[in-house]
C-alpha cells in the first residue's frame, strides 16, 4: 500500500486547510505521474503554469464534496472569501463551471489511481448493486429547459417506492472502495443495465478475466451469465429469489453476508454525500457530482486505511 508523507497532516485533529493541502499533494503528485504537468492534456491551448490548473480543481470538486456541501455555487463562494489565499487564481463561477467540466473524466482515472495505492485493484472479488436517484420531474420546475437524459418513472422494488430520475450501479471492490459507477435509466431493470455495462466493458477493452462480482437477485440472467463467464471470464454470482414460506439456504445466506458491505457504502453515499439530492440542472452536473462524490468517498476511505483508522468514518473530513 501506498502512503503519501502528507497524509500525516490529517491524523489527528486538522483544520479544513490542513484537508484542501493534503487533497492537493495527493492529485498534484497523480496528474504529475500521469500528464507530466497540473494539467491534462488538451488539443488546444490549455492553461499556463500561472493560471488554474486541473489539479486545483479536482481540488476544490473533492473538498467541497467531503465537506458535504449540497450547493456548488455556494461552495465556490465560501473558497473565494476564506480560502482565497490557497487558490490565488481561483476563476469566476461560469469559468470554473466550464473547468470543472472539462475534468470531470480525470475523477474516473483519479479513483482508479487510488485503488491502486490501496492495492485495492488486486482484489478478485466485486460486489454490484443499483439504487435509486430521485430527480425533480422537469415539467414541475418553469425555469426548466431540458430534461435530465435517461430520468423517467421507476419503481425501487427494495423501497416500495416509485421515484422519478436515474438508477445509479454502483461497483464497489469487497474491501468497499467505488470501483465504477454508471448511470442508467430509472425504469431501466438492473439486468439490462448490467449487460448493457457489460458491453461497454467489452468495447473499452476492460479487462475482467478471474473476477468474481457478486449480485443481488434482480440480475438474475442464465444467458447474461454464460455471456459473462465465456466472453470476458467473469464469474457472476446471483442471488436467487426467496420463495415465500421457505428459509433462505446456507448460500444464500453466504451471499448476503458477503454482500453486506455495498450496503453500506449506499448508506454512506446517501445519507453524509447526498447522492439521492444532487441539485444539478444538467447532464454534465448530473455525472460531474455523482463521480466526485464516489470519488471522495473512496478517497477519504483511503486516506483512513493508510492512517490506521475505521474505513468508514467518512464524516471525520466535514470540517
Amino acid at each position: 500500500m501506498q502512503v503519501h508523507p502528507s497524509l500525516a497532516l490529517l491524523s489527528d485533529s486538522f483544520t479544513r486547510e490542513d484537508l484542501f493541502l493534503v487533497v492537493y499533494c495527493l492529485v498534484d503528485d497523480w496528474t504529475k505521474v500521469r500528464y507530466g504537468s497540473a494539467n491534462a492534456p488538451r488539443k488546444r491551448r490549455g492553461p499556463r503554469s500561472d493560471e488554474f490548473s486541473d489539479a486545483e480543481a479536482l481540488t476544490v470538486l473533492l473538498v467541497g464534496e467531503l465537506c458535504h456541501c449540497p450547493r456548488e455555487r455556494a461552495w465556490l463562494r465560501q473558497v473565494r472569501a476564506s480560502y482565497r489565499s490557497l487558490f490565488p487564481h481561483l476563476p469566476e463561477e461560469s469559468r470554473f463551471s466550464r473547468r470543472a467540466e472539462g475534468v470531470r473524466e480525470l475523477l474516473r482515472h483519479l479513483r482508479a489511481a487510488i485503488l491502486g495505492w490501496a492495492d485495492a485493484d488486486l482484489e478478485p472479488l466485486r460486489l454490484f448493486d443499483s439504487f435509486p436517484l430521485p430527480l425533480c420531474a422537469c415539467y414541475r420546475i418553469w425555469q426548466s429547459n431540458l430534461p435530465i437524459s435517461g430520468a423517467t418513472f421507476g419503481r425501487a422494488a427494495n423501497k416500495k417506492l416509485f421515484f422519478h430520475g436515474l438508477r445509479p450501479q454502483l461497483l464497489i471492490t469487497a474491501s468497499g472502495f467505488v470501483d465504477d459507477l454508471v448511470l442508467s435509466p430509472g425504469n431501466c431493470n438492473d439486468t439490462p443495465a448490467l449487460a448493457f455495462y457489460l458491453d461497454q466493458c467489452v468495447e473499452l477493452g476492460r479487462s475482467l478475466a478471474g473476477q468474481t462480482w457478486v449480485a443481488d437477485n434482480g440480475y438474475s440472467n442464465p444467458k447474461l451469465l454464460r455471456f459473462a463467464k465465456e466472453r470476458l471470464g467473469l464469474t457472476l454470482l446471483v442471488r436467487k429469489r426467496d420463495r415465500q414460506g421457505e428459509e433462505p439456504s446456507f448460500w444464500q445466506q453466504t451471499l448476503d453476508r458477503v454482500r453486506k458491505p455495498i450496503e453500506g457504502v449506499i448508506s454512506v453515499l446517501t445519507e453524509c454525500f447526498g447522492i439521492e439530492h444532487i441539485l444539478a440542472k444538467t447532464d454534465f452536473g448530473i455525472y460531474r457530482r455523482t463521480q466526485a462524490k464516489a470519488t471522495a468517498f473512496s478517497l477519504a476511505r483511503y486516506i483512513n486505511r493508510a492512517l490506521g483508522l475505521d474505513p468508514m468514518n467518512i464524516a471525520r473530513y466535514a470540517v
